[in-house]
């Protein structure tokens, strides 16, 4: 049986780095981009006899080119995880130009430059599977969010829009948007952060709905369940509520 290769950008920390360790742990082999080449290499050399299923670049994913060169020396993916970003609690009463741009170039019009340059390979062998990595904070404004959320909301969409299209090529889409999970990110919040999860579980609720037929995904349950009510209840009552339990 042909070995299943996959792509994942943000691969040397948080959750993409511990989806690499799961994948391979399952016999895929994996290509890991991130800006960081030393946690790339100590991510490789964590892996031991499983370390040739690791292939690594150092990548800044807002470098089309160099992205490009790398998919163009790869073999078409199984599967792109879309998992590269950044997060600055922003204090809204500041100036904050610079955090809100640094975002958008990063989280999105990264996530962008990605699936631009490898899709091409999936589009000409008609099969893929793409997971984009949305959060929950794109289906509502949360606390110190502000710069963070709103490329989430705009990578939903994204997501939403090019299955249409993706989906009759043979592509399967999914975004996953998960709460709050234990990485170099989260550890800046000063505020409570409800269920909040380890890296390591996080992954493991991906690797298993990678399998399954939903568009979207999130996790932990309970506050993914939570967040949705209020994301549908009058703007007012939400605002109050998540005062109350997030703030």
């Amino acid at each position: 049986m042909r070995q299943k290769t996959a792509i994942i950008t943000g691969a040397s920390e948080g959750i993409g780095a511990a989806l690499t360790k799961l994948l391979i742990q399952h016999d895929w082999k994996v290509i890991g981009l991130s800006r960081n080449l030393k946690k790339l290499k100590f991510l490789q050399n964590s892996l031991l006899k499983n370390k040739d299923f690791l292939k690594i670049y150092a990548c800044d994913v807002q470098d089309f080119i160099k992205l490009e060169s790398i998919a163009k020396k790869n073999l078409p993916a199984d599967l792109l995880f879309l998992n590269a970003g950044i997060y600055t609690p922003i204090n809204a009463t500041k100036n904050n130009i610079e955090h809100y741009k640094q975002h958008l170039l990063i989280n999105y019009l990264g996530v962008i430059n990605s699936y631009e340059a490898f899709l091409p390979k999936m589009i000409s062998r008609k099969k893929g599977h793409i997971i984009i990595m949305s959060s929950i904070s794109g289906w509502i404004g949360l606390p110190k969010a502000a710069a963070y959320g709103p490329t989430k909301a705009a990578l939903r969409s994204f997501a939403q829009s090019i299955r249409y299209d993706l989906n009759s090529k043979g592509i399967k889409v999914q975004v996953c948007s998960p709460g709050f999970v234990e990485t170099p990110a989260t550890s800046k919040n000063d505020f409570y952060m409800p269920g909040l999860m380890k890296a390591d579980d996080a992954a493991k609720i991906i690797f298993n709905q990678m399998k399954s037929n939903k568009f979207e995904f999130s996790f932990p349950l309970i506050f993914s369940m939570f967040m949705k009510v209020f994301s549908m209840l009058p703007d007012k009552l939400t605002s109050l509520l998540i005062k109350k339990f997030v703030c």
